[in-house]
């Protein structure tokens, strides 16, 4: 939905599906029914999520245009989709597949292009963007040569999205999205690649390749976000668009209950990478919470401890294990306010640890609920932030 210059929406990865016929189930049921609670009567933004085998069912024109007619006659509009996931996104173990194929590699580029061309046919802005990876699986990709393969193949999905725009009028921007354990995981690391690798590519990369600043990716990274925020407007790195979450915080990694707590949250099916501010301002990091069980020093002196957890941004935690709440709220507030961002994605996926209770309160507590009052914190924020309707 718009509010002011602004698109709003949730990530519809939340919700499980990888066949056209599943999404479309989705879009019909659950995606319908938050779009009655939070814009009644109004055009709902998509943050839609498209993996691998819904792109080659839409790589066929005519299932193009009556996906496309079915998604305005639910009064929906596509402003950005997810890239990230190739696969499937609700498999039983995830983990370290979710990054391949990467940015290496040719099917990433060809997979992408597929989105693109599927985005481009459904209605929505003229300007849209699709996340994806940055780069891959960091251990796969962390050298010189990866990086030049990267953005070769960067380059290639650029020149498609810059043909695209000219025949639909449609403007994509693909967005790296960092995260802990990718080729580029920090702020300083992205301004750096695009000095060195983006912008000598010329102009079609500097209209269709930007960032996706996912919040709870960066606060993982112990990093403020105002200054993070400010550092990308300053380097001329094009924010297009902000995936606002919340991760996991520790305050106590010296209590063996806190840690215990925390440690309550691993699951089979994702990372959750795991970091620590030691006193000395240094960042310890492991890939995932499971390697922490039975962590010693300098793990349990250090300050605090962050997890990727996608947890829902409204939530503060359940007075032991915190959320970088505040983060997001910084993030959103410096990015709107410098007008560098007009696309706000929730990506919350993580219901499931709410405390039932709570989830409860919540008008019924069923997921479309949930969803809801995600929009109803980011509503919140964005009237501090003094952003217009």
């Amino acid at each position: 939905m718009q509010r002011g210059p602004l698109h709003l929406g949730y990530c519809t990865n939340v919700h499980p599906g990888e066949t056209l016929d599943a999404i479309t189930r989705v879009l019909i049921g659950d995606v319908a029914r938050v779009r009655d609670r939070v814009a009644p009567g109004a055009p709902f933004g998509l943050g839609l999520r498209l993996g691998n085998a819904a792109s080659l069912e839409l790589a066929d024109p005519a299932v193009r245009d009556r996906f496309a007619r079915r998604v305005a006659d639910l009064g929906l509009y596509a402003f950005t989709v997810n890239g990230f996931p190739y696969g499937d996104f609700a498999a039983d173990a995830v983990k370290s597949a979710v990054y391949r194929p990467d940015w290496t590699t040719p099917e990433r580029v060809t997979y992408t292009a597929r989105v693109a061309e599927a985005l481009a046919a459904l209605p929505g802005p003229p300007e849209r963007t699709i996340s994806t990876v940055a780069g891959g699986f960091r251990p796969d990709t962390d050298s010189p040569e990866a990086r030049a393969h990267i953005a070769v193949h960067l380059a290639a999905a650029a020149r498609h999205l810059a043909g695209l725009a000219e025949r639909t009028g449609v403007s994509i921007r693909l967005c790296l999205e960092p995260e802990p354990w990718t080729t580029l995981e920090t702020t300083g690391e992205v301004i750096r690649f695009w000095a060195e690798h983006i912008r000598p590519l010329g102009e079609a990369a500097q209209r269709h390749l930007g960032l996706c600043y996912d919040c709870c990716h960066q606060a993982v990274q112990f990093e403020d976000p105002t200054a993070a925020i400010g550092a990308l407007i300053a380097a001329e790195v094009p924010i297009g668009k902000i995936q606002v979450s919340s991760a996991l915080h520790l305050d106590r990694p010296d209590d063996p209950k806190a840690r215990a707590a925390l440690a309550a949250f691993a699951e089979p099916r994702y990372l959750h990478q795991t970091t620590a501010r030691a006193p000395d301002g240094a960042i310890l990091r492991a890939l995932d919470l499971p390697e922490l069980e039975r962590a010693g020093p300098p793990w349990i002196d250090a300050e605090a401890w962050r997890c990727h957890f996608h947890v829902p941004i409204w939530w503060g935690g359940d007075g032991v294990v915190g959320t970088t709440r505040g983060d997001w709220q910084a993030a959103v507030k410096a990015a709107v306010e410098a007008g560098a961002c007009a696309q706000l994605e929730v990506e919350t996926y993580t219901w499931h640890v709410i405390p039932a209770a709570e989830r409860a309160a919540l008008d019924g507590g069923d997921l479309h609920a949930c969803v809801a009052h995600e929009f109803a914190a980011l509503e919140a924020a964005l009237s501090a932030a003094d952003v217009a309707r």
